[in-house]
């Protein structure tokens, strides 16, 4: 349904309701993006009848608990926020009420370390309005994000279809899994077939009986396949999708299907059996659901893999439906985080509710083949060892197909020059062997501060400055970034530290390949106007360090390491060169360095061979100094050719051709200096 009367009232029935008041409101829809801080919201909608031998029913996507009535008969309680409500409705009656609740937890007793909500970053994260203060519950998320549909069905409802396709040899067993309802026991018999959905190929049909039992039930077919075209991420191959019909009398019912493995080697992540080096990021496209749609979901997933991103780790939450549909059909990974943050309460009720809403995510998003791994928790606290294992057994029972991982726990989480230490710190490989959250705070636009923050912008009143995020602590005294004279120059410090933060731990992270297996810097874009650690604005605007991630995250990566930053004329501007290959295969290529400045000229050039998959340091200034003779004429040249700069800011730019092709490029600034000694002999 599209429109819907709405109230925001406490009532706890209908008839205790008002009769003015009432506005329509379109659907999808959540209250705080109208300006509203209610805890309770009231939907009135006018249903359409049933022909005679029809049943009809409702699906409710409400944040957080929900209550329905049809006329004055109670329909029942649902919690939770990603799990639609599936209802069947009385034969008779035409208004159905809802009552949506998303109350704040009582602060300090229950929220924010013992919450009972389960709604992971919109519920306590500090990239919500408030942040983890006192304020960090306003602006809430309640509403019915996803709207309400409404239909009919015959004697026997397919209300829902899940399939995982299982490796076997020669070919593959697909479960299927299939929701009904059915007015009464009979025999009746079930139509499956698989066609390609997104190419071109042969498709695949069965037959079966089934037994049905009175009431809501859950029916399952194994189906032996042959070897089925795979789905893949987009740098490897193809992400072939086929749709699964399934057909009872009347009823149909489908869904997508990709045909993978996931597997572990070791501290490796295998795609299909390969392995997979994970180059990432964490999201959180946005704090309202209702506000986003299909074409955000294809502009953000563009500008990831624009950015050269082959995974995506959704933080924390289950995010808008269209999200996962496009990263499915753009052979993009996703990390999927049951939406657990931080503590929780410890009580046989909250075990047995967080335990059901694991299981029934496995239903929601178990079609994805895009989905490679659950993750039970982000960073928990006091419960990791008692909630925690019972989730994740909770998501191993319901899925054979992927991997799981107890919690994104905070010794994976590691912050040198933001909340500790320097980014130089990378170079140690904290949080090896797979890193899934690192990054640093940069400010938006100053016309979008301006906007936001309205006189607070400028000079900075850091109480409202807090409120939408920004960490001044870290910024100033752990960053050391200068806010100079202008809201424009605060802008441009803070974002090139971020670029220059997430350059250097990315490319030390790729040097190392093996002993690290991949990254998920934190994070992507604002989910709402705030100043977080994304590098992409809420209106998708990218900052600084979106260039920096998508230049450090190139499937072939030429990182040049700097001698020093700020040099001496004659001196080197790089100790080392390195070629990382992320691809599935070979290459032979020739990388180009060439200085460019007050004095521009070619420093020289290196052939190089590498293995698909390989990672190579192809320069040591070290061991260049080694080089038997005719070996290493090209450093004398180039050393005859940084003696005649003269002082200035240089950019040192390398490239990797094959053939005549451009794969990569990488750039370090380098300030060169007069000496303060009269130059001697060459370096």
């Amino acid at each position: 349904m599209e429109r819907a009367h709405f109230i925001p009232h406490p009532a706890l029935q209908p008839h205790e309701l008002p009769r003015t008041g009432w506005r329509e409101v379109g659907l999808p829809h959540q209250w705080t993006l109208e300006g509203l801080e209610a805890e309770v919201g009231w939907y009135r909608l006018t249903l359409p009848q049933a022909e005679a031998q029809q049943r009809r029913w409702v699906r409710v996507w409400a944040d957080y608990y929900a209550e329905a009535w049809l006329d004055e008969t109670y329909l029942g309680r649902h919690e939770g926020y990603f799990e639609p409500w599936t209802i069947s409705l009385p034969v008779t009656g035409d208004i159905l009420w809802l009552r949506v609740a998303a109350p704040k937890e009582p602060y300090d007793e229950v929220w924010p370390r013992f919450k009972r909500q389960i709604k992971g970053v919109f519920g306590q994260h500090d990239c919500r309005p408030g942040s983890i203060g006192p304020r960090g519950q306003e602006r809430g998320t309640g509403g019915l994000w996803g709207g309400v549909a409404v239909w009919t069905s015959s004697a026997v409802a397919l209300l829902g279809v899940r399939a995982f396709p299982l490796q076997i040899a020669g070919g593959w067993r697909l479960q299927i899994e299939v929701e009904c309802d059915s007015v009464q026991t009979h025999q009746a018999a079930v139509s499956l077939t698989l066609r390609p959905e997104n190419f071109e190929a042969d498709g695949f049909s069965s037959e079966r009986q089934v037994d049905l039992i009175p009431g809501r039930q859950r029916l399952r077919f194994y189906w032996l396949l042959p070897e089925m075209a795979r789905w893949e991420v987009w740098e490897r191959g193809f992400p072939h999708l086929y749709r699964l019909s399934v057909r009872l009398g009347e009823e149909e019912v489908s869904t997508h299907v990709g045909f993978r493995t996931v597997t572990r080697e070791g501290d490796w992540v295998c795609l299909n059996g390969r392995r997979l080096f994970l180059r990432g990021t964490n999201i959180i496209p946005t704090q309202w659901l209702a506000g986003y749609s299909l074409a955000q979901a294809e502009a953000d997933v563009r500008l990831l893999k624009e950015a050269h991103l082959n995974a995506v780790r959704v933080h924390a939450h289950v995010t808008h439906p269209a999200f996962y549909e496009v990263c499915d059909r753009e052979g993009l990974l996703v990390w999927q985080d049951m939406p657990l943050q931080w503590g929780y309460a410890l009580d046989d009720a909250f075990a047995h509710e967080v335990v059901r809403q694991a299981e029934a995510l496995t239903w929601v998003l178990g079609n994805h083949p895009s989905i490679f791994l659950w993750c039970a928790s982000n960073e928990p606290t006091h419960n990791r060892y008692t909630t925690v294992p019972l989730v994740a057994t909770a998501l191993r029972g319901s899925d054979p197909t992927r991997l799981v991982k107890e919690a994104s726990d905070f010794r994976e989480h590691t912050y040198p020059g933001w909340y500790w230490g320097h980014w130089r710190d990378f170079l140690a490989l904290p949080a090896a062997p797979l890193p899934s959250e690192f990054g640093a705070q940069a400010l938006p636009r100053a016309e979008t501060l301006r906007r936001v923050l309205g006189e607070a912008a400028w000079p900075p009143r850091w109480e409202v400055w807090a409120y939408h995020n920004f960490q001044a602590e870290q910024t100033f005294r752990v960053a050391g970034v200068e806010m100079g004279d202008s809201l424009e120059t605060f802008v441009t410090n803070s974002q090139a530290y971020q670029a220059q933060l997430l350059r250097f731990a990315i490319e030390a992270y790729r040097r190392a390949k093996g002993k690290i297996t991949g990254y998920f810097q934190f994070m992507f874009v604002e989910p709402w106007d705030g100043i977080t650690w994304a590098v992409v604005e809420a209106d998708r605007t990218p900052k600084a360090g979106y260039y920096a991630l998508k230049e450090a995250s190139s499937p072939v990566l030429l990182s040049l390491v700097p001698y020093r930053e700020v040099t001496e004329i004659g001196q080197p501007p790089i100790n080392e060169v390195w070629l990382i290959n992320d691809l599935e295969r070979p290459l032979e290529v020739w990388v180009r360095l060439r200085l460019e400045g007050p004095v521009s000229g070619m420093l020289g050039e290196l052939q190089a061979k590498l293995a698909a998959q390989e990672a190579r340091c192809l320069f040591n200034l070290a061991e260049g100094y080694e080089a038997p003779p005719g070996e290493g004429e090209w450093l004398a040249r180039a050393a005859q050719f940084l003696r005649t700069l003269i002082p200035g800011d240089y950019h040192l730019v390398g490239e990797v051709w094959e053939g005549e092709t451009l794969l990569t490029t990488s750039t370090l600034v380098i300030r060169y200096l007069s000496p303060i000694v009269p130059l001697g002999g060459a370096w």
